[in-house]
Order: structure tokens, then sequence, then C-alpha cells
């Protein structure tokens, strides 16, 4: 192993207070105090899926090259890490220690745990695992919460219960959120992470550029840094709208597909641009279409605009949608297929002034009048 070897990090533990307790109390004494705190400090870092050169690994543990892979070794030897390599790329897999209870059942690891500490240390350290308090004798005196309290319990108060607290995010979107949340550890996406909000940006942030699960679990370390309590919707909005996509021909009148994909297919495989793609997102963030909604509004905008998407076209087109509540492909196409109503109101005139039923005046009284307007 070499400073100048690559390295990614992938993190399959959750230390709870179980397994930390094992972790110190069990493999500390085998794997020595430095290999210990190495594992910690890289389980509680997360997992980093872009390579980096190990000197930079180095740096951060204040470790020689020596010692990092002596190390390495040890975590190995009791199943914590995983070491996988090719050419000069080295993959670290991190995993769980086993809980007090299984390790004390593992045949090896038990009885390697005695050599190197003894077994007066071992007896005393599991006594309290295997004691049981003795309760004869003792009498239950127990307070316990009187009935009463629910006297003012009303039949319509029943009906609260029998709603379902929702365990599943239900977005609409193709990109199934609970599918993608089914392999993912808390430790690369922690729970605070993982709100309504942010799950739904996730969602049509894959929908809007065809993100796939693999892809978008990649973005994860990035955008949910273990040292932040923020989940970082502008970094994971920049890497979906800069992620590359293959081209795939999209048959006609077919739109739940991801917008990218669909105007793609469009432009027969022309890269999207950078101006596109923002269109795209404002079109789904500012006027809260729909991923088939959109698709339509791509094909019309450029059928109508000589092949261009033209923003001062597409967005008040996008406000009626919206305004309209237009949800389905089919009904999009039905309203942009209406020609608007033309204003049928009638020109408004200034009226003519019929002077016909004025009364003539004589020259005096002309003259008169032309003195008192001092025109004469």
């Amino acid at each position: 192993m070499l400073g100048k070897d690559l390295y990614k990090i992938e993190v399959n533990a959750e230390l709870s207070s179980e397994r930390l307790r094992s972790l110190v109390f069990f493999y500390g004494p085998l794997i020595g105090n430095e290999a210990l705190v190495m594992y910690e400090y890289l389980v509680l870092k997360g997992g980093k899926y872009a390579f980096s050169q190990i000197n930079e690994l180095l740096m951060s543990l204040n470790m020689s090259i020596d010692d990092f892979e002596f190390y390495c070794i040890k975590l190995n030897e009791y199943r914590l890490l995983k070491t996988l390599k090719k050419e000069d790329h080295y993959i670290f897999i991190f995993n769980d220690p086993l809980e007090m209870r299984q390790f004390m059942k593992d045949d090896i690891l038990v009885r390697d745990f005695i050599l190197k500490t003894s077994g007066e240390h071992f007896r005393e350290l599991t006594a309290d695992i295997y004691e049981q308090s003795d309760h004869n004798g003792f009498e239950d005196v127990s307070s316990t919460l009187s009935l009463d309290t629910l006297q003012d319990w009303r039949p319509q108060d029943e009906s609260y219960l029998k709603i379902k607290k929702a365990d599943a995010y239900e977005f609409g979107t193709m990109f199934d959120v609970n599918v993608f949340l089914k392999d993912i550890s808390l430790n690369l996406l922690p729970q605070r992470f993982r709100t309504m909000e942010n799950m739904k940006e996730l969602a049509t942030l894959a929908d809007l550029y065809n993100i796939s699960y693999d892809k978008m679990r990649t973005y994860l370390p990035r955008v949910a840094r273990t040292d932040s309590d923020a989940f970082d919707l502008k970094e994971l909005r920049y890497l979906c709208m800069n992620a590359r996509t293959d081209y795939k021909k999209i048959d006609k009148d077919v739109y739940d597909v991801p917008c990218l994909s669909f105007l793609m297919s469009l432009q027969d495989g022309k890269e999207v641009t950078d101006y596109d793609k923002k269109i795209i997102y404002r079109l789904s963030e500012r006027y809260h279409l729909s991923v088939p909604v959109i698709n339509v509004l791509l094909e019309h905008g450029l059928k109508n605009c000589n092949n261009s998407l033209i923003e001062n076209y597409l967005y008040p087109i996008a406000s009626n949608l919206h305004r309209n509540d237009i949800r389905t492909s089919k009904d999009a196409l039905q309203m942009l297929s209406r020609p608007y109503a033309k204003n049928t109101a009638k020109e408004e005139k200034l009226p003519v002034y019929d002077a016909s039923a004025n009364q003539a005046l004589s020259a005096s009284q002309e003259e008169e009048l032309l003195k008192l307007m001092g025109k004469k």
C-alpha cells in the first residue's frame, strides 16, 4: 500500500450503545487503542464515494502509511473492516462489531479474548449480563393509572385512532423514495435529513434529470454530511443538473418519462444545455407542474417557436396550466390544443358631437362673443 494509491470508504455500521460497549470492552483489548480510535473516527466520519489519495487520509489521521496498513490488518482480522483492492485502488468497508452476547457465542473470538486478557477479567466483564436479580419476597407496590382519566373520552375521539400514521413517502413521482431508502443506512443518510421536504426534492430532481437509484446514492455523502445539520439541496440540484445521461429514444405520445430524457429524444440525442436544464427546473419549482405536463409543454414550445425553448413563451402557458390544475399529459394536450378565445368586446369609440341643433349667431353676437374670449 502506497500513499499515492487511491481509496474510498463505505460504512455498513451503525454503532448502537450495545455494539459500542462490545467494541470498547471486547474488541479494544484485541485490536489495540490506536486501531480502535481509527475505526471509530472513520465510521463516524462516514462514507466517501469518490476516490482520493490515501495520503489525504493519513494527514487527517496523523499517521504513517505503515501504521495505517498495520491497523487495517488488525481490523481485517476481527472482521471490523473488509479491504478490497484493484490495482492501485482500495475500497475500505467498515462493518459493525458483534454485540456482547454475540461475541461471547463466537468460539474463536471469546477464546482469543480470554487468552489476551484473562479468564477472571472475562468473568468480571460478563457477570452482569448473566446475573439475574432476585425478586423473591418483594411485593409490587407500583402505582397504576386510574381509568377515571378517560371518563371524558367521546365516541368521536375514537376516530383519531383509526387514522394510520403514514410510514411511507408518497409523492406521486416515478423515483420511489421508499425503494431508494430501503438499502440506505442511517450512517449514510441520518434520520434528521429524511424530512418530507428533502425527500420530495430528491425524488423530483431524479424525475427531472433521469437520476437512477445508484447514481443518487453516490450523491448522498456530498449533500448529507454527518458533520452538518443541513441537507444541502443546492448541492444536490447542482449534481443532478450536471449528471450525464445515456440517450434513449422515447416513443411518440409517451410523456411519463424523465424530462431530460424526453427533451434529449425530441432533439435526436443532442445533449441538453444548462439553459434548458434550468428551464425544466423552473417549470417544476416555480409553476409546480408535474413531469408529464412539463414534457407536453416542452414539445409544444419547440413546435411553436421554431424548435426553440423561449422562456417568455413557456412561462405564461405554464402559469395557465398551474392555474387550471392540469396534472396529466392528457389534460395538458387537450388544453394546449384549444385556441385561445379572442377578445370580442366592442372597441371603445369617442362620441361624435352633433352641432345641427346649435343656434346660429348673428354677426353682432359673434363679435361680442369674440370680445369676451379676448380674441378681438
